[in-house]
This record gives C-alpha cells, sequence and structure tokens, in this order.
C-alpha cells in the first residue's frame, strides 16, 4: 500500500505537471475572448458592461458590490461566468458603464452665423453654394440633440486618460502597487480559486489585483486589466474622434476664410457703386462741358456779329468770346478723358467682383463639404 500510494503522489504531481502549461493558455485565451467582448459591446452599445452580481450573467448596473462577468449580456458562453469583471464607475463624470450624455459635436458647438449673401449675389452659382452651406450648418447644428454615440463615450474615456488619479476610479493592484484601469478581468487560476486582491470583498479596498502579478505558492490568479488610453487606442476612439475632431477644425478654418472674404466682397460691390457713382459724374461733366462750350461757341457769334453792327466793340471782345470757346473745348476734352477713364474704372471694378464672387463660391463650398464630412463622421460614431 505504501508503494502505491507513493506512485499515486508522483503520478499526480505528473500529471498537474503536464496539466499546467496546456491549462494556462486555455484561460489566458478565455481571458482574451472575454475581453474582445467586452469591447465589442462598447462598439455595439457605447458604454461598458456593467458587472453582474450573480452567475446568472445579467448586467447589475445598481450593485456596487457586482464583481462577476455578465457573460450573457456578452453573448458569452456560461463557462465564462466564474470570471470575475470590474468596469470604471467612479471619478466625476467619468463612469464609463452609463449612458452618457451627447459631448461631441461637428460645429464645435459654435455660431456659424457670420455670412450672408450680399444683393449683388444674384447669380445661380452664389444662390447655390449658400443654400448648400446653410443646409450643412443647419444639419450639423441638429446633431447638438442627436443621441450619444461612441465618440461621444470616447470623449469620456478621453477626460479620464487626461485624469487617471481622480478620486474614486477603479484601481487595480494590491498594498504595493496599483494602477487605474477602464475594466479589468480576473480568472482564481488553477486552484480555482481567487486569491490577493480578488477575493470577495475586496483586499484593502480593491477588488481587483495588479494584472501581471507573478505567480507565488499563495497567489496563482490570471487577470488583464485595460487602461483608459490602451481601451481607447484599442476600440479605435483615438483615430476615429481625431478625424471629427479634424475636420470639424478644418470647417471652421474654412468658415472663418469664407466670412473673410465675405467682408472682401462687400468692399468690391462698394467699389463698383463708387465707379459706377464716378462714370455718373463723368457723363455729367461731359454734358456741362459740351453745354459750356455750346455757349462759348454762341458767345463768339454774338461778338462777331455785334462787331459788324455796331460801333465800339472792339476786337478784343470777339478775342475774348474766341478763348473762352477755346477753353470749353478744352474742358469737354478733359471731362471726355475722365468719362473713359472712370469707364475702364468701373470694368477693373466689375471683373475683380466677378473673381471674389467665384473665389467665394469656392470657399462656400469648402466649408459645406468639411463640415458635411464632420457630420457624417460624428453620425458615424464607432461603427465601421
Amino acid at each position: 500500500m505504501a508503494i502505491v500510494g507513493i506512485l499515486g503522489v508522483l503520478a499526480w504531481r505528473w500529471v498537474v505537471s503536464t496539466r499546467e502549461p496546456l491549462q494556462r493558455p486555455v484561460i489566458v485565451s478565455q481571458l482574451a475572448e472575454a475581453q474582445l467582448a467586452v469591447e465589442g459591446f462598447v462598439l455595439a452599445n457605447s458604454r461598458l458592461p456593467c458587472a453582474a452580481s450573480d452567475t446568472a450573467g445579467n448586467e447589475d448596473c445598481n450593485n456596487a458590490n457586482a464583481v462577476l462577468l455578465p457573460w450573457r449580456a456578452l453573448g458569452l458562453s456560461s463557462r465564462f461566468g466564474q470570471l470575475h469583471y470590474g468596469a470604471n464607475r467612479g471619478g466625476a463624470g467619468l463612469d464609463l458603464a452609463r449612458d452618457i450624455p451627447q459631448s461631441v459635436s461637428p460645429d464645435l458647438n459654435l455660431a456659424y452665423n457670420g455670412i450672408t449673401a450680399l444683393a449683388l449675389a444674384t447669380d445661380a452659382g452664389v444662390n447655390a453654394a449658400k443654400a448648400a452651406m446653410d443646409q450643412a450648418i443647419a444639419d450639423a447644428t441638429a446633431r447638438r440633440n442627436a443621441p450619444a454615440n461612441g465618440l461621444d463615450w470616447c470623449n469620456v474615456l478621453r477626460r479620464y486618460a487626461a485624469n487617471p488619479a481622480t478620486a474614486g476610479v477603479l484601481e487595480a493592484g494590491n498594498a504595493t502597487a496599483s494602477m487605474p484601469v477602464a475594466f479589468v478581468l480576473a480568472h482564481p487560476g488553477l486552484n480555482n480559486v481567487f486569491e490577493g486582491s480578488n477575493v470577495a470583498g475586496g483586499v484593502g479596498g480593491r477588488r481587483f489585483d495588479l494584472p501581471g502579478r507573478p505567480e507565488t505558492f499563495g497567489f496563482d490568479d490570471i487577470s488583464i486589466g485595460v487602461g483608459p488610453a490602451d481601451l481607447s487606442s484599442r476600440i479605435g476612439c483615438a483615430s476615429r474622434l481625431g478625424a471629427m475632431q479634424a475636420a470639424s477644425q478644418g470647417a471652421y478654418a474654412a468658415y472663418d476664410n469664407a466670412r473673410l472674404v465675405n467682408e472682401y466682397w462687400s468692399l468690391r460691390v462698394f467699389d463698383i457703386e463708387q465707379a459706377r457713382s464716378a462714370v455718373s459724374g463723368a457723363e455729367t461733366g461731359v454734358a456741362l462741358a459740351a453745354v459750356n462750350l455750346a455757349l462759348s461757341a454762341a458767345s463768339a457769334a454774338l461778338a462777331v456779329a455785334s462787331a459788324s453792327n455796331t460801333e465800339g466793340i472792339t476786337i478784343f471782345g470777339i478775342a475774348l468770346s474766341i478763348a473762352n470757346a477755346v477753353v470749353a473745348g478744352v474742358e469737354v476734352g478733359f471731362a471726355a478723358a475722365d468719362l473713359v477713364a472712370a469707364n475702364e474704372a468701373l470694368a477693373e471694378s466689375i471683373d475683380k467682383e466677378a473673381a471674389v464672387r467665384a473665389y467665394v463660391i469656392h470657399l462656400f463650398e469648402t466649408f459645406t463639404q468639411a463640415l458635411r464630412s464632420a457630420s457624417l463622421l460624428d453620425e458615424k460614431g464607432l461603427n465601421p
């Protein structure tokens, strides 16, 4: 019996030593599968799942002491019910397992009301570009009241990553080391018994031990902790939120350019009005000079006629009348030159206004395209 007992102990140790290398990868694989399920839940629901309070696998968002994986809510099998799970529920405004308010908007929550088409804009191009721009602004503004999606949740996650030391956030660790996490998963290990901070009720105020803690005689739990920055990268928050914000910033830059050029356009319109006034003044000047010339010519004719019939009219009077007629003719020439210059200035002003108007249309369209792109990215959220 002693020999059989010794052989039995040796056989048991051999079985354990051969099974352990096989079981540990299985445990790690199970944790990895659970992690992917949690991240998939985020993509589908724009929040982390709440922990379960029993092995039925349903979320219990009202139980602060729940530490079991909600396997049913994640679409996993009941064999995952042995895992412990925790999501960050603490920190001011940093609860990752609740429905979050809408916080991200493609219009950056700004009022795009500083652009108006001028009265001169009667061509179809300007009107169409202005109408499309107004519709894009209305659509972007409406997104402020749209249901929150993954980008809004990513914004909360980003704030958590920027403030990991906020009081009340979830920490995994022990008396010597700890780290803030967005969520954590723990397996009881080969002995199927939770140890360290993973024991029921927690140790030192913590309910989850430090991920990666070395295995010892009294601790063989295996866990995965995902920090806010790591989670943001894994589910695409950084790229999606960055792309939407970049499109929004690009739209605002295009809006600023359009508003500035719109003001310049108003100056070009005013320049045309001034040029037309100058042409009108030059035409009046030509008319007055022509009348003056006619009067001077008539005066000269009268002077000549009077000289032939009246004694006392000298050659001086005739010369003076002729001189006045010559001056009036010169004035007509100057007035005509002024009219030509005024017409040339008007034509130049019209050409400049046309060029500015074409550029205004281009900027309106650029702004519209950028704002629509930001709105589409915001609406898409984290969806593929």
